[in-house]
């Protein structure tokens, strides 16, 4: 690892911590001795968790056919791994609320981010891939080493938007230029240090170049993908000028075929203001 970024990400004593709440959801999922109920009275405590639960189980992200009411069946619908998926996105997001003198207005980052988990999870579900929340997730974290950036290195990050803009480049460009590394291996190296799975590390960490992956090419090349169409359907904005390039080799490594395109464009336009509303709470 760069030298540089092990000190930005492992070293540093700001880098956030990932809130009580999650770990007492992780270990309370992972434990098989633990019922619904033990976990519903966790989330229980958390009022917001609450509220976003039971959204969440009631909105097209699901399309459950009747309403639910209570969270022991909110959790049924979801699934316990989903829900922990679900309230790691939570608590990440409600970490990452305002980004003091950026130049990244948050509430269109995370609508940008949330579009690209939603169309990686679709993606997904098109394919029959199990576990299609860790999509979601991975794309709701695709760009979240620019926060770190711009939490860390306020100056130098606002020069690379600068830069990027002059130069008609992509920002990771600029990055690479600046730092020897960029916002996507910053979020790798983050949740490696949060020790989150190394395959959401990975959708995280390579979605930019997703041939670079070691455990599923696929995978990443299915977040490099949603990060290309919500780009150019200008979904949010996380401070890009420009939609990035498309890699023809993820296509090929993604399984899907253009027939796919146009049903995973309307099930994200569907399903995108419904979502954002849940998380962020608008």
């Amino acid at each position: 690892m760069n030298p540089k970024l092990e000190k930005l990400v492992f070293k540093s004593d700001t880098i956030p911590t990932l809130p009580a709440i999650y770990q007492q959801i992780k270990d309370a999922v992972e434990d098989p001795d633990t019922s619904f109920e033990d976990i519903a009275r966790i989330v229980c405590n958390d009022q917001s968790l609450s509220a976003r639960l039971l959204r969440l189980a009631n909105s097209a992200f699901y399309g459950y056919p009747s309403s639910v009411s209570s969270i022991p069946d909110a959790l049924t619908v979801i699934g316990l791994q989903q829900f922990k998926n679900m309230a790691l996105s939570t608590c990440i997001m409600d970490m990452f609320k305002t980004m003091p003198n950026s130049r990244i207005n948050m509430e269109q980052f995370w609508r940008k981010s949330i579009a690209c988990g939603l169309c990686a999870r679709i993606m997904a579900l098109q394919l029959r891939e199990a576990n299609s929340e860790r999509f979601f997730l991975g794309g709701l974290m695709h760009r979240i080493g620019r926060l770190i950036l711009f939490k860390e290195m306020p100056k130098e990050s606002n020069e690379i938007i600068d830069q990027a803009g002059i130069k008609k480049l992509h920002t990771y460009h600029v990055e690479n230029e600046f730092f020897g590394f960029n916002h996507a291996d910053v979020g790798g190296a983050l949740l490696q240090h949060w020790k989150l799975p190394s395959s959401l590390g990975e959708l995280v960490g390579h979605y930019i170049k997703p041939v670079l992956a070691r455990i599923s090419v696929q995978d990443v090349s299915l977040i490099h993908l949603a990060d290309f169409v919500t780009e150019s359907l200008e979904l949010g904005d996380t401070g890009e000028d420009f939609v990035p390039e498309f890699s023809e080799a993820a296509w090929g490594h993604s399984g899907l075929d253009e027939s796919n395109l146009f049903y995973i464009v309307e099930e994200l336009q569907r399903q995108h203001e419904d979502v954002c509303k849940i998380f962020l709470d608008t």
